[in-house]
């Protein structure tokens, strides 16, 4: 599972670092009826992440009911090798681009939501912070490498050459992903219909606390993984919950509003960032090895990151995260003057923290069997909300004189809403701290 992300990853990598700039550079710009091109170069790169709302819904739920993730994890990537393919000869145009991305879009992204279900599902509980940590290094892998070969990539071959190779690595994607596991990690236990969970279940959790309290350190952690494997299976007999039923759950719509201000202020960033670092002096040079930093420092990072998701808890971390966005676009907009200065800046890796945990907070929040449109919830957050942000600050980018230098500000004002509203909001969601919490009588936050 984490080979073929990590692939993926060089596929997209490989052309998606360049293909904002191309676009700007070759079509958007030389069309002189444009009248908002930035506005326009942001509707065309976010036009597949809004179309694969409706597809990662669909099937989705689809998967849920069917068990079945993988399978559709390579349809995913069969299509997306044909999206690449198909834009080598007819993305000459504006309209072009924008129907092949946005028809092929209903497939390609669902790929995320499926990886993020299945790899949460084949795992234990207690590991889900550190698979979901092993999740997002693997990606930066796959993104160092694909970045450390894009600027050759394009600059040797243009575009063209940049979807052949995304092409093939997106294909391999596919088939890698399919030789992996699709069993839960307790389909033994809900096979044979039998567990030894000493007396342990959903209904005695009290009691359990209770008798807890008289035992050492050691056996209270191992009689605690016996009460959480009690309560993960017991959810199987359970009818799955609906998009809606999960929507309105407390911490599921804490997470949900907190990364959405967080995504609203990092959208324009995030799709028209490279040509901001274009515009504040950086070459095409300057840019792919900015990638390639980046993601090597991320993956660092994430090595420590899973386990202190999974041994300090979720909400810590998950504001670490948050405060880092105003403090670090604070700075970019202050000292867009100095290129140098933007580029050290560039290299620190927001995701390393943001990602991994909240799909390990998402994760906590659901059962198996639907964990994919609890995942795909994150997504159309994300979708919706750093679109919208991103739509708004180009249209404005496009009327006033400072042009992409406002894009810095979105991420920095509304960063600072977010640490807020994630201090007043936010509870931890790891079973196994509040268990502990409460056998040692702690509040729980």
């Amino acid at each position: 599972m984490l080979i073929g992300y990590s692939i993926d990853h060089i596929a997209l990598s490989t052309y998606w670092i360049f293909f904002g700039i191309w676009l700007n550079d070759n079509i958007i710009q030389g069309n002189e009826n444009l009248t908002y091109p930035y506005l326009i170069l942001a509707i065309i790169l976010a036009t597949p992440a809004i179309v694969s709302i409706i597809g990662t819904s669909v099937f989705s739920s689809i998967s849920d009911k069917i068990g079945r993730r993988k399978e559709i994890m390579f349809i995913s990537r069969v299509l997306l090798m044909a999206q690449y393919i198909i834009l080598i000869f007819f993305g000459n145009s504006t309209l072009n681009v924008l129907l092949i991305l946005g028809t092929f879009g209903l497939f390609t992204q669902m790929f995320y939501t499926m990886h993020s279900a299945l790899l949460t599902s084949i795992c234990h509980p207690d590991k889900r912070g550190q698979v979901s940590s092993f999740q997002v290094l693997f990606a930066s892998f796959g993104w160092m490498i694909g970045s450390g070969v894009s600027s050759l990539i394009y600059n040797s071959f243009d575009i063209a050459g940049s979807l052949v190779f995304a092409a093939g690595f997106a294909l391999l994607a596919g088939v890698i992903v399919m030789f992996s596991p699709a069993k839960s990690w307790n389909h033994k236990e809900l096979k044979q219909k039998s567990v030894d969970l000493d007396d342990f279940t959903i209904e005695s959790e009290e009691q359990a606390i209770s008798e807890l309290k008289e035992k050492d350190s050691t056996q209270i952690t191992k009689d605690i993984t016996k009460l959480r494997t009690a309560e993960e299976i017991a959810p199987e007999k359970k009818k799955a919950a609906s998009y809606w039923q999960i929507f309105k759950r407390r911490d599921v719509l804490s997470l949900l509003i907190t990364l959405a201000i967080v995504d609203f202020g990092f959208g324009p960033f995030n799709v028209v960032g490279n040509v901001f670092l274009k515009r504040v002096g950086l070459s095409d040079g300057y840019i792919s090895a900015g990638n390639v930093i980046a993601t090597f420092l991320g993956m660092i990072l994430l090595l420590f990151i899973g386990k202190a998701l999974d041994k300090r808890g979720r909400r810590p971390i998950f504001i670490i995260s948050i405060i880092t966005y105003p403090i670090l676009y604070g700075l970019m907009y202050l000292l867009t003057s100095f290129p140098n200065a933007i580029f050290v800046l560039y290299l620190y890796p927001l995701y390393a923290l943001k990602v991994p945990t909240s799909n390990a907070i998402m994760s906590d929040l659901t059962s198996e069997n639907e964990r994919a449109r609890g995942m795909s919830l994150i997504q159309f957050e994300q979708i919706i909300f750093a679109n919208v942000g991103a739509f708004l600050a180009c249209f404005i980018a496009d009327i006033v004189p400072q042009e992409l230098f406002i894009i810095p500000l979105f991420p920095f004002s509304f960063g600072i809403v977010a640490v807020i509203v994630a201090f007043l909001i936010m509870k931890e969601t790891d079973k196994k701290i509040l268990l502990k919490r409460k056998i040692k009588s702690e509040p729980i936050s």
